[in-house]
């Protein structure tokens, strides 16, 4: 057995970059459809972004973005008063424009082939893809969800009908990406050494866990977004009243930090009994 498992995973982030590169291009289309509409600021927004593309090759303009954003809305108040152009049609139209830089980028990236480490254990540290709940921004961006960990944090690992369950200090992790043969050889790597932790915690105990999470979210998020969408709806008259639509719309956020505190005293209740 060895004394490390690294699992790799080829272009794993390539069904993201796919729906970045559709986005980004949609975004640059409309901005050069815009040119027809109001061409003297579309033509100077592509003389800017194609001065831009030329200035990012010797200014990394990302490093320098404040700067960079102080001088374009300068150059921006300049010349819409010396041109008479509207300033924010002009920074629009330059901001949709600036969108084939992004797409240039992703076709590259999509382009080329990489390997990425999507689990990696030994005695001393271990890695995994662990978005939690956030399957929109992992979908966009798997990598980007690595964690890291100490390996001697370990509560408990096991396998059930959802693949690898890892608790580290409490910490429920459930590994992403991972095949049965590979969840195997996972398991086999603590097996081995004759760890305690293969099923140290109750499987009934962690689901009870997600379960509360779950429920946390439905009653912490749900309950206020649909009283203020209820209330916006019959009382507001469908938005036609405008104040009450408006006092409805702000009502999540009043009451969301309200449920959150309350949320968080019981469960330290909870715990301390």
């Amino acid at each position: 057995m060895k004394n490390h498992i690294q699992i790799e995973r080829k272009n794993i982030g390539k069904s993201g970059d796919y729906f970045t590169l559709v986005l980004y291009s949609l975004i640059f289309f409309i901005g050069f459809l815009s040119i027809f509409w109001e061409w003297k600021s579309g033509t100077l927004s592509v003389m800017c972004v194609i001065a831009s593309y030329f200035l990012n090759h010797k200014i990394n303009l990302i490093v320098h973005l404040k700067w960079f954003s102080i001088a374009l809305v300068l150059l921006a108040l300049l010349v819409s008063w010396l041109l008479q152009l509207s300033f924010w049609i002009f920074m629009l139209q330059f901001l949709a424009l600036s969108c084939i830089h992004g797409v240039i980028a992703f076709i590259a990236a999509i382009r080329d082939d990489h390997i990425d480490v999507i689990f990696s254990l030994n005695a001393d540290n271990f890695s995994c893809l662990s978005p939690g709940s956030d399957y929109k921004g992992y979908a966009l961006n798997p990598m980007g969800y690595l964690k890291y960990f100490k390996t001697k944090d370990i509560d408990s690992i096991q396998q059930d009908k959802q693949g690898l369950l890892i608790v580290v200090k409490g910490e429920i992790l459930r590994p992403r990406e991972l095949t049965r043969s590979e969840i195997t050889q996972i398991l086999a790597y603590f097996n081995a050494k004759d760890s305690a932790l293969v099923s140290a915690l109750a499987t009934q105990d962690i689901y009870r866990s997600e379960t509360e999470f779950v429920w946390v979210k439905v009653l912490v998020f749900g309950i206020p977004v649909l009283l203020g969408s209820l209330s916006a709806y019959f009382l507001g008259d469908n938005g036609r009243n405008t104040a009450v639509t408006m006092i409805s719309l702000l009502l999540p956020f009043l009451l969301i930090p309200l449920l959150l505190t309350l949320v968080n005293r019981w469960k330290r209740r909870s715990e301390n009994k």
